[in-house]
């Protein structure tokens, strides 16, 4: 029987800026089991929960608390590359991703994106929320976001932007990395074989769907949770879970 959708959580082992991140654990949990038991959380059972990754190290330890395992190749661009190649052994009408690097996002945040999501089915649609900062703002580990008045995606960037003349920080917008695609969507993005030329020099994948002249919906969302991208990252998550229990 095929799903209305399914939540599939990419999980790389090697990270350039922070290596073998999704095993460090806060509080004797690692990372990846964290964002799997927000993913769990939010969909309330396992049924729709896989996690796609090319490493036998995660693999043994995502099965050890039972979570459902995927395994993909080596070669996968992105993580969308790896959701797109696991998402040919699963029957469903569109596919969740949620980074294996978010071990705080924010449960009825998830909830919300997933409900808007799914009701557009023929689009692609990721998260973006309200830059409350001017050092966010200026950071090129934080990727940034313009879009239309209809919420359409227009480019996306490591540099400030919107700029302007005076280089100053008045408003911005940033990527919550979630998305959401139907497989049409995936196969089309798996073909292209290789990075395209924005998303090469931005490293941000979701400019490959723009320059294949697929539109991306924009779901604003009031707070993105903190991805793990850095060291500096996990010590800012480490003391935001060591400040809250519940986490």
């Amino acid at each position: 029987m095929e799903k209305d959708f399914v939540l599939i959580i990419p999980a790389r082992l090697e990270s350039t800026r922070l290596p073998k991140k999704l095993l460090l654990e806060i509080d004797g949990i690692s990372i990846i089991k964290r964002t799997y038991l927000r993913a769990l959380s939010a969909l309330g059972n396992d049924s729709k929960i896989y996690i796609a990754t090319d490493s036998k190290l995660i693999k043994k330890h995502c099965e050890s608390f039972g979570a459902k395992v995927l395994i993909t190749s080596n070669n996968c661009l992105t993580g969308t590359d790896r959701i797109a190649e696991a998402s040919k052994n699963i029957n469903a009408k569109q596919f969740i991703n949620l980074q294996g690097d978010e071990p705080i996002f924010p449960v009825e945040e998830l909830k919300f994106f997933i409900q808007k999501a799914i009701s557009y089915p023929n689009e692609i649609s990721t998260g973006v929320t309200e830059i409350k900062s001017e050092e966010d703002y200026r950071n090129l580990s934080i990727p940034k976001m313009v879009f239309s008045k209809s919420n359409k995606l227009l480019y996306s960037s490591r540099a400030p932007i919107p700029s302007n003349k005076k280089n100053n920080f008045n408003f911005a917008f940033k990527h919550v990395c979630v998305y959401c695609f139907n497989k049409s969507h995936l196969t089309a993005f798996r073909n292209a074989r290789k990075k395209s030329l924005f998303e090469n020099q931005e490293d941000l994948e979701i400019n490959r769907f723009l320059e294949m002249d697929m539109d991306v919906r924009c779901i604003k969302l009031n707070n993105g949770g903190k991805a793990v991208d850095t060291k500096n990252d996990f010590e800012i998550v480490s003391k935001f879970i060591k400040r809250n229990q519940n986490f």
